[in-house]
């Protein structure tokens, strides 16, 4: 019986690569402007940011309801559903409320701990592992202790969009715009998000310290596969490829769009790398 892979609209994981593997994705909503938007499905990223400039008005994300997991879960196949990290989004919390109602056994879920591909990785990974034949039980603690070795760094354009979510403090967003220090946000081992390093400088400037933040710590990162996550950042994304093949010959590079879900809370122009550690 097919082992189903279930995940959420924030893994951003490429369309043609749910495809291939057959995963399943259940969609974020927007908040905009008393409108409500259904991640992927209702609304883009530059629709996102049009009317961001069009209203003044900051957009908001929300989880999926109980009740829409309870739909997503609802079937006779053994299913591992790997969420957002309970420390960024009740989306977690609501899919345990929604397992509980259903009472169904054959339904596991697995905290990510992480956010966009820092854990769409897994997803994938969890997969290829299906896709190879692995049982129910031994792809759930591979996918555990996979977790704890995934990493996702990433650079801002701006710090105005975390601002007004609440997620940095109004000294923190001041002294980063008037210096034009652009942080490097991590997702600390519990699930939440820190500041790695600060560059202070132009945006290339700190393309160019991510690059070096790999060179430098090249011997813990595995050599596989990475993926570089942007939202319309196609010349800083390659290169980052560019400087990193050479270094990390036979590795995977696959390139991810952000979608809305992120894009709500990071702004315009995102760009990271997620990848795991030996």
């Amino acid at each position: 019986m097919m082992i189903n892979i279930l995940t959420d609209s924030t893994a951003d994981i490429p369309k043609d690569l749910r495809l291939e593997h057959r995963l399943e994705t259940g969609a974020m909503y927007i908040q905009i402007d008393g409108h409500v938007y259904r991640d992927e499905e209702d609304i883009d990223a530059q629709m996102l940011f049009d009317q961001v400039n069009q209203t003044g008005i900051y957009p908001t994300t929300s989880a999926p309801s109980p009740s829409d997991f309870i739909k997503f879960f609802d079937r006779k196949e053994p299913s591992i559903y790997i969420g957002v990290s309970s420390n960024l989004s009740t989306t977690f919390r609501n899919a345990q409320l929604a397992k509980r109602e259903l009472n169904n056994s054959n339904v596991e879920l697995i905290d990510s701990l992480s956010f966009s591909t820092g854990y769409g990785q897994v997803v994938l990974k969890a997969a290829e592992w299906r896709n190879a034949g692995m049982d129910f039980n031994t792809i759930i603690e591979r996918i555990k202790d996979f977790i704890k070795k995934t990493r996702g760094i990433f650079i801002l354009d701006t710090l105005d969009f975390l601002y007004q979510g609440g997620r940095c403090s109004s000294i923190e967003h001041f002294f980063s715009s008037l210096l034009k220090i652009r942080p490097f946000l991590h997702v600390r081992p519990d699930g939440t998000l820190g500041v790695l390093q600060k560059v202070r400088g132009t945006r290339m400037r700190s393309v160019k310290a991510l690059v070096e933040y790999f060179f430098v710590h090249k011997d813990e990162i595995a050599n596989d596969r990475i993926f570089i996550t942007h939202l319309d950042c196609e010349e800083e994304a390659q290169f980052i490829s560019d400087n990193l093949i050479p270094e990390f010959p036979g590795m995977e590079i696959i390139r991810a769009r952000i979608g809305c879900a992120l894009a709500t809370h990071s702004g315009p122009y995102p760009i990271g790398i997620a990848y795991h550690v030996n």
